[in-house]
């Protein structure tokens, strides 16, 4: 244990030359931060009578953060504003926690931008969603996007799409994909395209368009899904769904969603004897499906009832 003093004393003052204010200021800062944990583990309501050691705008961040976590905004408030002057990550990345407790999201969005902070802004839009703040996972979005374009041009169209700006997301799509043709998004774009002409009820172009981000990407089992429902939904056209419905199952055979587009598919064409047997295949992958379970006694008493 002896022979670790020196160089225990060694990282100290090491660590002391790098801190702009010098080790006594660096040994001071770590005590009084460990004395703060106690302290409010001990009476955690009294977070407003600490005082900050003087030059210390970490300290201070630290005990900022606390106030936040037990909802005293105007003790954090009073903290930080004078440290914003120091133009400290630490200290603006808190103060954006700050603005963001107070309702004040869009400014703590601006902040997060500027400090790149994707994953804080990820959170933050998943967070709107959950709430149904839909202005708020707008403004969350598209500071993802300025961060990011090319990744963040799916979530900020889908979101526009959402809130009934169909044109804005159609300009969106189309100058990401003009911007990154070879981008892994491009051929989710295209569907993403498509969806929007589908809610613009230009089924000719939706369906032009839903073919060409197959011919990009034929795994796309939900382009094959949303072609198939346009089929059989919009253009009345089931015989085509068909082909879709049975591209979507075999792409993904563990799930029973395809399985009952096909029986509908089928049954619309008339072809009881098919769709009877896709409900039976649907029950070998979910066996206690109530609604293929329906089917299938529903679709026998037909076939049983037919001359």
């Amino acid at each position: 244990m002896k022979k670790l003093v020196p160089f225990l004393i060694l990282a100290i003052v090491l660590l002391g030359l790098f801190h702009p204010n010098g080790i006594l200021v660096t040994v001071h800062q770590n005590i009084w931060s460990i004395d703060l944990v106690s302290w409010l583990q001990a009476d955690p309501g009294k977070i407003s009578q600490v005082s900050v050691p003087s030059k210390t705008p970490h300290s201070a961040v630290l005990l900022a953060r606390q106030a936040i976590r037990e909802e005293q905004l105007e003790v954090a408030q009073q903290i930080l504003v004078p440290l914003l002057t120091y133009q400290d990550r630490a200290v603006q990345g808190t103060y954006a926690e700050l603005l963001y407790a107070q309702g004040q999201k869009t400014e703590a969005f601006r902040i997060w931008e500027n400090l790149n902070e994707t994953i804080i802004l990820e959170r933050a839009a998943n967070k709107a969603i959950e709430q149904g703040d839909s202005q708020f996972l707008l403004a969350a979005n598209q500071s993802l996007y300025r961060l990011d374009p090319e990744k963040y041009t799916s979530s900020l169209a889908f979101t526009l799409k959402s809130q009934g700006q169909l044109s804005e997301a159609e300009d969106l799509l189309l100058l990401s994909r003009s911007d990154y043709p070879n981008s892994d998004y491009a051929s989710d774009w295209l569907r993403y395209l498509a969806d929007i002409y589908v809610a613009e009820t230009d089924w000719q172009k939706a369906e032009q368009i839903y073919r060409q981000a197959i011919m990009e990407n034929s795994s796309d089992g939900r382009a094959w899904r949303n072609l198939g429902l346009l089929y059989t939904s919009q253009l009345k056209m089931p015989e085509k769904a068909i082909e879709c419905f049975q591209k979507m199952i075999s792409l993904s055979p563990g799930e029973t969603y395809g399985y009952s587009l096909l029986a509908q598919a089928y049954e619309k064409t008339g072809d009881i004897e098919k769709a009877l047997q896709t409900y039976q295949d649907l029950l070998l992958v979910s066996p206690c499906d109530s609604s293929a379970l329906e089917a299938v006694e529903r679709l026998t008493n037909l076939e049983n009832s037919t001359p």
